[in-house]
């Protein structure tokens, strides 16, 4: 298994961690809406239409599609006319940018509507910069851990963790050395998403009970530096030399 370049791996734990901080932060001041978790949405939402929870059911249900949107064009974006990753990342930016300002401005914790629209608009920016960066993990960043769900990166690690660990004693005579290397190098690839994910939700939660939604400002910057050092961390290629 190829490892992770140091750039790489360094960008992976950032992207885990604006992914973490960015769902830690829409919870706390977005009404329980989630922005990369989108399941959690589903889940609050069935509980909500049989009258359990809040008043911003139909917020969760409409951001569904916004997420679904925001996966198509970023795939169209890569596949047909194959940009630049650095011009996908730097419009996921964009995104997160116009989701900052719209959080700081709208307010919709204490801007509190009929309708919920201030909720609906600044919720769908972040779900739609979190679609971006779901697609960017399958088109362009495959050999990077996923960054926004972290479901099956906890099984994947587990499962590695009892294989090169001897829990799974049984089947280590039948590995390979390679087998071995293989497992432990993704290890280090799930388990630092895994980490970046945790800390940035730990500190998304922590700042934005602080200070609110002015928080996100955090994540923003580090998308910002993610943007201009592209090419520091993957190189100048297009996108299609990243998918193999």
């Amino acid at each position: 298994m190829k490892l992770l370049s140091n750039g790489q791996f360094v960008a992976g734990v950032l992207f885990s961690g604006v992914a973490g901080f960015i769902d830690a932060a829409s919870f706390l001041g977005l009404n329980g809406l989630f922005t990369s978790h989108i399941t959690g949405n589903l889940v609050i939402a069935a509980t909500e239409i049989i009258g359990v929870g809040g008043e911003a059911l139909w917020v969760r249900i409409a951001v569904i599609p916004v997420f679904m949107f925001a996966v198509l064009l970023t795939t169209v974006l890569a596949r047909r006319h194959q940009l630049h990753l650095a011009h996908l990342i730097s419009l996921e930016t964009l995104v997160l940018l116009l989701f900052t300002t719209s959080a700081v401005a709208l307010d919709p914790p204490h801007h509190k509507s009929v309708n919920n629209l201030p909720l609906f608009v600044t919720g769908s920016l972040g779900v739609f910069s979190m679609g971006m960066q779901n697609a960017l993990m399958q088109e362009s960043l495959g050999h990077i851990a996923p960054t926004t769900a972290m479901t099956n990166n906890l099984t994947q690690f587990t499962m590695d963790l009892a294989l090169t660990s001897g829990l799974q004693s049984h089947a280590r005579p039948k590995l390979t050395l390679q087998d071995l290397d293989a497992s432990r190098t993704r290890l280090i690839k799930f388990g630092s998403s895994l980490l970046g994910f945790t800390v940035g939700a730990i500190c998304g939660g922590v700042l934005t009970a602080k200070f609110g939604l002015i928080s996100l400002c955090f994540p923003l910057m580090l998308m910002i530096f993610l943007s201009f050092k592209v090419e520091f961390f993957f190189g100048n290629n297009r996108l299609d030399d990243k998918i193999k």
